[in-house]
């Protein structure tokens, strides 16, 4: 049975495509797991990130991915996630998919200017349930079906309150909510507790919430004093303990060097390879204990 982890919050610039690509590719390289990951943001960053730019341009066009997903979904007709699914990794070492593999359901950025009219299509056409329900309901009933398929489904959310963010949520056992230690994006993510997950989604008492620490910088002073205030339990968040540098090796490693292209985990992450692995460690053993 596979766990699925939403990389969720509210709040945009907090790093959760880059959490996403981090966590797929230590599940993939340092536990054999099989993973698939859930695009579900019109932005597309985990897409362009674990496939590549002109990779994304290609499966549009080809129909495949969330878009068309959505628009099949807003005329009525079933989610087939199955036909949705393509292989996805950069790394050499997953090439061969026996010790472990990453496949991706694809968003694309063109949704960005279409989510309006899918919205309204959706509710013109299902009137019964709120659509992040009726989304949800769909996307569940297709990941049970080949469950047995993969260890790992990482759902990357768009940032905001909406229709997607929320079914991605919904999907989800345990939250990973990359946060970065500035005041106003900390205290967004106590209001996303409290408002959306408790009174919103009720879904506070069956899913587990894990705090991520992002773009941490341990020369700044005020931020390791916020790190040891969130370690000695601040605000009774369970967040986990090792946070996320903001390292030049782990922007240039989301960078894709196009279709085709394959590069060693070394080559990918650089120095940053070790937070990668680490990061992945803490994941695993807070989801394990906690499931």
């Amino acid at each position: 049975m596979s766990v699925t982890i939403a990389i969720a919050n509210p709040k945009g610039g907090v790093g959760k495509t880059l959490t996403t690509m981090m966590l797929a590719d230590g599940l993939a390289l340092s536990y054999g797991a099989r993973v698939l990951v859930l695009d579900m943001d019109p932005q597309a960053g985990a897409t362009k990130a674990l496939l590549g730019i002109d990779a994304e341009q290609e499966l549009r066009e080809r129909r495949i991915g969330l878009g068309a997903m959505l628009q099949a979904f807003a005329r009525g007709r079933d989610i087939r996630l199955a036909s949705h699914r393509v292989a996805a990794s950069d790394l050499v070492e997953l090439q061969d998919r026996e010790k472990g593999f990453i496949d991706i359901v694809p968003s694309n950025h063109e949704l960005l200017g279409d989510m309006a009219d899918f919205e309204r299509s959706a509710h013109r056409k299902r009137r019964r349930d709120r659509l992040d329900v009726q989304l949800a309901k769909a996307l569940r009933a297709e990941l049970n079906k080949f469950d047995d398929e993969y260890d790992a489904v990482l759902v990357d959310c768009p940032a905001g309150p909406g229709p997607l963010a929320l079914a991605g949520i919904r999907l989800a056992h345990h939250i990973l909510a990359p946060t970065s230690l500035e005041t106003n994006a900390y205290s967004t993510l106590t209001d996303f507790l409290k408002f959306i997950l408790a009174d919103d989604l009720d879904l506070a008492a069956q899913v587990k919430v894990h705090p991520l620490i992002t773009q941490y910088q341990a020369t700044n002073s005020l931020q390791r004093e916020m790190l040891q205030h969130i370690k000695e339990g601040l605000a009774h968040l369970n967040a986990i303990s090792r946070p996320v540098p903001y390292t030049a090796a782990l922007q240039n490693a989301a960078a894709h060097p196009g279709m085709g292209n394959l590069r060693t985990a070394r080559q990918k992450y650089g120095n940053a390879l070790a937070d990668v692995v680490a990061l992945t460690k803490a994941v695993v053993e807070r989801v394990s204990a906690n499931s």
